[in-house]
This record gives C-alpha cells, structure tokens and sequence, in this order.
C-alpha cells in the first residue's frame, strides 16, 4: 500500500486502515508472543481478540474512531495504531475479562501515565506566564524570545540540537549576556574576559552567578529561572524525542515561559496547560522576506543547479555521489551537511557555503538542514519528496516540506526572494502542494515512564530481560489520548547490547537514553567497553577504548569511520557527566574529540571536485586549489 501525502489521509483512509489492522492483530504471531508475556494462552487470545475487534467495528472504543485516527497516523503511521491497538486491547481486557491476566488491575495501575502533569510539583507550585511564538520558517519568533532572554535576571534557552545550543551562547556573550552551555557532551561557564560579561552577582562562596544558561532541552536543569525559552516546540510531538519537550513544558519552573514554533503546536500546547489551570498567550509572526515556490523544476538536469543552491537528499549514501554529480557537471563545489556528520563539522561546512570567497557555491545536504545553523541559501532544490522511513518509503509531511523549504532567502542574507523548486518535473505539483498547505494541528505530546515506574513494573517479571520488560510496559500502560509513549526501537537496540552485564534498573535506563547508534559497529564496540566499566565499577580511560585511523580519510567510506569513532567519543564525554568516577579522562576525551573532528574536515576538503565538464577541454585553474585563504580562514586554521 502506498502511503498518501497528508492532505489525502482522511477518515475514510483510516477507517480502511484500522479494518486491516485488527485483521492483521488476531492472526499477528509477533501480538501473540507479546500477549503471552503476560501469561495469555493461544486459545484466550483468539477468543477475546475476536470479542475486541468487533467491540471496536461496533464503535464501543472511543480511542478507535477513524476521524480521530487520522493524526496518529499522519504522527506516526502504521507502528502507532498498531501499539495504540495492542494497548487499547489490554484496556478492553481489564475491564471485560481480568481474570485472562494475573494481576491485571495491579499491572494497570502501576503502569498508568495518564496525568503526566502530576508527576512533578515544581511547576504546578506556582503562576507561569506562557507565551507561544509561532510562525514559518524564518519569521523571527525565536529572535524576540531570546531578545527577552537577554534582559531577563536568570533564564535558560532549550534547545532541540547542540549546534543550536551552542550558538545561542555565543550571541548571548556577544551581546554581553554572561551565559553558561551545558549539552550532554560539553559544559562551558562564561568567558569572563570578554569585554562587558559580568556575572549578575556572586554566591556567599564568591562563585560568580551566571545570568543565562544555554542547554540541550535533554539537560534542562531542575532550578527556578525569571525567563525561559523551549525551541521547537512542536517537536512535542516526535516520535522519538518528543518526551524532552513534553517534560519541560510540564515541569518547567519559570515565572514567564516563552515557547517558539509552528502554529500546529498551538491547540496541543493549550489543551495540556489547562489541565494545569494555566493560560496561553499566542503571538504570530509572519515570514521575514518573500518566498517563492516556482512552477518549473529542473528537469533531472544537474547542470542546471546554479549558485546559492541547497540540494536537499534524503539518502545519507547519495549524498556524496550527488556531491561529486554537481561539482563534474557544474564546476562548482560543494559543502555537505548530514545528520550523522558531527555538529562541529557541520558548522565548519556552512560557514564555507556561507563564504563568498570560499570557491564553495552549492550545499548537498539532508533533512537535518531543516533546523540549526544559519545558512546563506537561495534555492532550495528537492531531488525526491519521498523519504525511507526504517520500513517503506513514504512521503515527507507537509511540515518537514515547509521547514526544509523555508531555509531558502534567509533574511538578512543578502537574497530579497527565496526559491523552492525539485529536481524531477513528477514532483512540482506535490510541492506546491505541500508548502501551500498549514501543517495539521498535533493530536498528542510524547511521553516516557519514569525510572522509578519501571523499577517497580521490573520487580513484577524479575527473570524478563530489560529490553522485553520495557516493551511489556509500553504493551500495558494506559495513556491518555493528549499523551503518547514515545517510540522505544533505539533504546531497544542498546538494551540488547548491555543485557549481559550486572547492570542496575537504574543504570541501563540512563545508557539507554544516552547518545549512541547501536548500529553502528564501533559505536557498539565503545558501548559495550564502557557499559562494562559501570557494570563492573572499573576507570575507564578513552585511550584505551579509542584509536583513531592513521592519515586522512579519502572517500565517503573512511569518513564514515572517523564519524563512528566521534560518536563513540562523543558517549565517553556524555557518560562522565553521568558516572564521573567511572569516565575520568574528560580532557583527554575533549583532545582526541577535537582531532577527530579536524581529520573529518580535512577529509572533506580532500574529496577534490573533478574539472568541469565541457567541449573545449578547458579547465578554471584557480578552482583545482583547495587550501585559498578564505577557506582556512573558515575552518579557523591560520
């Protein structure tokens, strides 16, 4: 089944969809072993497998109804009605038949996350004054929040990327903001020597006082701030990270909270402060210069890419083949910018793109140049609308189109109108769809059980696995329809690989929310290196765990080594935040991190362009040399 663009996914869609879904739930081999982990026969399956999907055909399930279906799956798609079927099945169960599972009300209640508002005090102790900046890409909504962020006695800035964070405390410093950063990898305290930064008092031990501090919103810090900024916060809703931004608009303490994003996220955010007796103040912001959708791609030509252009990918693996495709049709070079490129490295390319002088004219990047650095673009260029979700290729939601889209003809970059347009003819329609379309309103704010809740679900199954025993836990709990339990395939991944080890409840629930891809070889190679450490409560020094390749990497492969090897680095500096005795080598962590991220740089410099292809044989001598002075002047070597 192909899967329809958001503006066709309608009721009718997801009644279809449920009808095969149920279908597919009584016959689902995979439904029966998680059923059976709570002690359900094959026999009890099928009989009350059969009484709840025509309980839920008749419309006696008030959380599976077509027409409220249709955001969940726009969400999160099949995976989503899937669990919320399963989960709703359990429901039916306790109050049909909870004789089919031992214990059933007990598992209901210690599992219940429906008033996640209740969890923390701290917030709901005092009077917030809540307000929602929203509006398109490039409106300035987030300029006015960190405007009063500036003037404010103590705030915090959260951020949704690292990059992100980090550019906020430099133009907090520049603007004299004395201003701290604090991610899951880097802790800074102001640069006290900077002209006009002054801490805004000191404490009775003469420890200066800083004024703002600029985090990852993962590492929000537990104190009371005058003003705070949440970023992003329609990511509220994503489907793997959306928890942080759930916890911190519930258990923010801030006397005046100021939430930035898309107008999508404004009748969600509403909904949940009421349940909190607190009101939203909304204040919308229009585009800051023109954007234009044009009416004619590029016709499949690469030769038509010009200047300026961002060529957005949706394939980590083409991104270098499309790469080397522009700089040999084109004569141009190319910055690059993916998600698993790090965020240092990544700034170090846009500020190439961004250089005039730098002989580097066109950006090739994926989705992840959708948020986060500032960027110079003056067309954006789609080469598909269509993107691998993990299970099919689908195509990208309306918002993702108009985020990505709105990067073109920043303001202030010197371009009067932006332009979106494709690669491929078959595509213009769907994009003048999408960006003409508003994004649909988030149905629900992601969620995630606290530690102390599974430790107490863990003492039930003592003898299940970590990684099955959090997946019962999503299989039971009951949530209410605002909230969602946010996906659990990564933190899965990694619980596998640490299941061995004599690790604590309470241990493997921070590793597994730590920052890997345990999919990546030598990052699982660190990980288990280090899970072992705290297992065994061992000192762990990073160079023995770490040994980077001799000599610069040439092609994609080897650049993908030295960006596992970051990634495995990157979780050492993470963990000796968290387990300080343990991860005892942070400077040298910080050393062997900062080389890493400079052999990747001159790596990419080193995949040089192939002359430009033309009839006379001709080449611009002056394009063959890599290391002109704008261009290390940009990486900041002199």
């Amino acid at each position: 089944m192909k899967w329809p663009q958001d503006a066709d996914l309608d009721e009718k869609f997801a009644a279809k969809t449920l009808k095969s879904r149920l279908g597919r739930f009584q016959m689902s081999q995979d439904v029966r072993r998680r059923c059976g982990n709570f002690g359900i026969g094959d026999g009890e399956f099928v009989e009350w497998a059969s009484k709840f999907a025509q309980s839920v055909m008749d419309g006696n399930n008030e959380r599976l109804v077509p027409k409220d279906l249709v955001p969940l799956l726009i969400r999160s798609r099949l995976e989503g009605l899937d669990n919320l079927i399963l989960s709703q099945f359990f429901a039916f169960l306790e109050r049909d038949a909870p004789h089919v599972v031992k214990d059933m009300k007990y598992l209901r209640e210690i599992t219940d996350l429906r008033f996640p508002h209740e969890w923390t005090l701290g917030a709901r102790t005092m009077k917030r004054r809540i307000i929602m900046h929203v509006g398109p890409t490039n409106s300035g909504k987030t300029y006015h929040a960190l405007e009063r962020l500036k003037n404010c006695k103590s705030g915090v800035y959260c951020s949704p990327l690292r990059l992100l964070a980090h550019e906020v405390y430099m133009r907090m410093m520049a603007a004299g903001v004395s201003c701290g950063l604090l991610t899951g990898e880097d802790r800074r305290y102001p640069d006290y020597s900077l002209q006009d930064v002054k801490p805004v008092g000191y404490t009775s031990t003469g420890t200066p006082i800083t004024q703002v501090t600029s985090c990852t919103i993962e590492m929000l810090p537990v104190k009371l701030f005058d003003v705070a900024v949440i970023d992003e916060i329609q990511m509220i809703s994503d489907k793997q990270r959306g928890w942080a931004w759930t916890s911190a608009l519930l258990s923010l303490r801030a006397r005046e909270l100021h939430l930035c994003g898309e107008p999508s996220a404004v009748p969600l955010v509403k909904r949940i402060c009421e349940m909190m007796d607190e009101e939203v103040e909304v204040r919308e912001y229009s585009r800051l210069g023109e954007l234009e959708v044009s009416s004619r791609s590029l016709e499949g030509s690469w030769k038509n890419i010009r200047a300026g252009d961002c060529v957005v990918v949706f394939s980590r693996a083409e991104i270098y083949g499309i790469k080397n495709t522009i700089e040999k049709k084109t004569g141009m070079r190319c910055a690059v910018i993916y998600g698993s490129l790090p965020p240092e490295s990544r700034v170090k390319q846009a500020a190439l793109f961004n250089d005039p002088n730098s002989d580097y004219d066109v950006l090739v990047a994926s989705d992840a140049v959708g948020m986060g650095i500032n960027l110079s673009i003056n067309r954006v260029v789609f080469t598909t609308l269509e993107k691998f979700d993990g299970e099919s290729v689908r195509p990208i939601s309306v918002s993702q189109t108009r985020q990505i889209g709105g990067r073109a003809g920043r303001f202030n970059s010197g371009v009067s109108v932006g332009t979106v347009t494709t690669m491929q003819p078959s595509d213009i329609r769907a994009l003048q769809s999408s960006m003409g379309t508003m994004p649909p309103s988030l149905d629900a704010a992601g969620i995630k059980p606290t530690t102390s809740m599974i430790e107490m679900f863990s003492h039930q199954f003592p003898d299940v696995s970590f990684s099955q025993l959090w997946s019962m836990f999503r299989d039971i709990a009951s949530v209410d329809d605002q909230y969602f339990m946010c996906s659990f395939d990564d933190q899965e991944s990694v619980a596998r690989e640490i299941e061995k080890l004599p690790l604590t409840v309470s241990e493997r629930y921070q590793l597994i929310y730590a920052p890997v891809n345990a999919r990546d070889p030598i990052v699982k190679q660190c990980l288990q290196t280090y899970a072992a450490a705290i297992a065994y409560k061992r000192e762990c020094n990073i160079m023995d765990v770490v040994s980077l390749p001799l000599g610069i990497p040439t092609n994609r492969e080897t650049i993908q080594i030295f960006e596992q090897w970051h990634r495995g680095i990157t979780l050492y500096t993470w963990l000796s935040y968290h387990f300080p005795s343990t991860f005892t080598a942070v400077d040298e962590s910080f050393a062997i991190k900062e080389e890493c991220e400079n052999t990747i740089q001159m790596g990419l410099l080193s995949l040089r362009k192939p002359n430009r292809e033309n009839t006379s044989g001709n080449t611009d001598e002056h394009l063959k040399h890599d290391d002109n002075k704008s261009v290390r002047k940009a990486l900041g070597i002199y």
